[in-house]
């Protein structure tokens, strides 16, 4: 990825994420973006992590299991 589109990109989302960056910061930014996208491309490479469940959701499911055994 060229510095150009990653600035491009980088400026996509902070605009739509609403957060305002200086020129310095979005280049600071577009600077690291090419590593931080394949770092995150490389979590879901695996044939196993595609239908992973990431347990990120909580389910308040509470039971109560006797410790006195």
């Amino acid at each position: 990825m060229s510095e150009v589109e990653s600035t491009v990109v980088v400026r996509t989302l902070l605009t739509a994420a609403g957060l305002p960056a200086s020129e310095s910061e979005v280049a600071a930014y577009a600077a690291g973006y090419p590593a931080q996208r394949s770092g995150l491309d490389a979590l879901y490479e695996l044939p196993a992590a595609r239908y992973a469940d990431p347990a990120l959701r909580f389910r308040a499911g509470a039971t109560i299991e006797d410790w006195a055994s």
